[in-house]
């Protein structure tokens, strides 16, 4: 009997409660030969678990999050919406405030706002630098007006930009897409968000 509860015991001591799901998780570690067309999706951002990395399972149903998404903070406090908290929430669909993107997952929602972000995009860096450009680079949370209109060209790739958020260098009106200047460019400088 005492080995019994202490085997009980031990297995409560392996399982995991996460806010976003009702079932207990399991610590688990993805297998290696597994082919990529069967491998893990973490429900938080949307990725393939990569092989030989921990990540939390729910053995009752179809439900995974690899560790960064089951350590994200609950709240956060972000420039791009002061003065409010945004709460990580699970949703089956969101339109992001940051790319203007749609999502599924986690995302930070205003609940006074009514606006959800991915965690990926609240979680870029406040500024960067991007070999094409000599000055640093700025998150910006709207487009720049321009003689009454909104909107720009990216200094990059030439195509037009949206009305969310883009880097920019404000002395030269160098604008880049969010993720023209992320995929090459050569490093953060900021810290991204305060969390509570």
């Amino acid at each position: 009997m005492i080995r019994r509860n202490n085997e009980e015991q031990e297995e409560e001591r392996l399982l995991f409660r996460h806010f976003s799901h009702e079932h207990p998780l399991e610590l688990a570690c993805d297998d290696s030969s597994r082919p990529e067309a069967d491998r893990v999706t973490c429900v938080g951002c949307g990725i393939h678990l990569l092989p030989r990395k921990a990540y939390y399972t729910c053995r009752t149903c179809d439900f995974s999050l690899h560790r960064p998404c089951y350590n994200m903070p609950r709240k956060v406090h972000h420039p791009a919406d002061p003065g409010h908290d945004l709460v990580l929430h699970l949703s089956t669909s969101f339109a992001c405030k940051g790319c203007g993107n749609p999502g599924s997952g986690f995302s930070y929602h205003c609940g006074i706002c009514l606006q959800n972000y991915h965690i990926l995009c609240s979680a870029l860096p406040l500024s960067t630098s991007h070999y094409s450009h000599p000055h640093v680079l700025k998150l910006e949370f709207s487009p720049p007006n321009y003689d009454g209109l909104e909107g720009f060209c990216c200094d990059i790739c030439k195509n037009p930009g949206s009305d969310h958020w883009l880097y920019r260098c404000g002395t030269c009106e160098f604008d880049v897409h969010l993720h023209c200047a992320i995929s090459n460019g050569q490093g953060h400088q900021s810290q991204t968000q305060e969390t509570n």
